[in-house]
């Protein structure tokens, strides 16, 4: 995804139909999405095109003080993007997404980056989807436009409930892992550098990897033991463990850290890019009277996340 002011962007001869939004999570309602933006473009020979932004809006506005996180980076955004057909250039335009730009109303945003950049003939919105400032609400004013049509597309429903990003964000902090794999149609799931730690797994037989996250913007599950698959580097191939997230307090330590237990991995790992993918919930974080009650604990989790697994 290149990234260029609103200004900068190249308008298209033959007219594009065009869906904008931040896609955080590229999730089953957006896949929806891009999936009806590329029918409509074939019916109408048009281009289809998504338009998306390098920064989450409340990012930018300073929005985040109750802890928010995304659910996506902007290399995750592109190969999901990629995935579901948006993989030629052109396809995806990521915009700055400047306060200057978060001032813009929703008909401002369409003269400017839509019309003018992207001659847009068709725009294709969420079912709930509104850009432009909230302050300066013009967005149903679109719709009586002459020059553009706007197609709504229907809510996807996953257990009752519609999905979005702030749906997968609370289940993520529930900890309800699998119902947030659900809504996203793909396991949860963060990268990161292994990194010394104090080596006391290889003491009880279950040597970990400390994970270092790559993106401190980047959501995490509700501290607890997980189910996970892990795959090293480049290495297309997923290996199963178990995952610790949170505090350490067997050992006094209170700090947030992701330790990955790797079953059977002799491989050395420190130092390497790991991604780790989220499949179930075991249990929450509990504290054990020594290092060996701590290993029969893991030695259980280990147990159960085979059995989930069904390895």
């Amino acid at each position: 995804m290149s990234i260029q002011p609103v200004d900068s962007i190249v308008a298209h001869q033959e007219g594009t139909v065009c869906t904008v939004g931040m896609f955080d999570g590229v999730h089953r309602g957006h896949q929806l999405i891009l999936q009806r933006l590329q029918e409509v473009a074939a019916e109408r020979g048009l281009k289809p095109v998504v338009v998306t932004f390098d920064r989450h809006p409340r990012v930018v506005l300073g929005h985040t003080d109750n802890g928010f996180r995304l659910l996506t980076t902007n290399e995750e955004r592109a190969w999901l993007f990629a995935q579901h057909g948006m993989s030629h250039i052109g396809d995806v335009e990521t915009v700055t997404f400047t306060p200057e730009v978060a001032q813009q109303s929703a008909c401002e945003f369409y003269k400017t980056a839509l019309k003018g950049g992207l001659n847009v003939k068709v725009l294709l919105v969420g079912y709930d989807n509104m850009f432009g400032n909230k302050q300066r609400n013009d967005f149903d004013r679109l719709l009586s436009m002459p020059d553009v049509e706007v197609i709504r597309t229907e809510a996807l429903v996953c257990d009752g409930v519609e999905i979005s990003s702030t749906q997968i964000r609370n289940r993520l902090m529930a900890g309800d892992i699998e119902g947030a794999n659900a809504m996203l149609g793909y396991r949860y799931a963060v990268e990161g550098n292994v990194v010394h730690g104090k080596g006391i797994g290889r003491t009880i037989e279950f040597p970990t990897a400390n994970v270092e996250l790559n993106d401190p913007m980047k959501a995490m599950p509700k501290e607890g033991v997980y189910a996970v698959r892990v795959r090293v580097g480049e290495t297309p191939i997923d290996q199963y463990g178990i995952a610790n997230w949170g505090g350490r307090p067997t050992l006094g330590d209170e700090r947030s850290v992701l330790e990955v237990h790797v079953f059977g991995c002799k491989e050395d790992l420190y130092g390497k890019t790991i991604k780790v993918a989220f499949d179930y919930r075991i249990r929450d974080i509990s504290e054990f009277g020594s290092l060996d009650e701590l290993s029969r604990q893991i030695g259980a989790d280990r147990e159960r996340a085979m059995k989930l697994f069904g390895i």
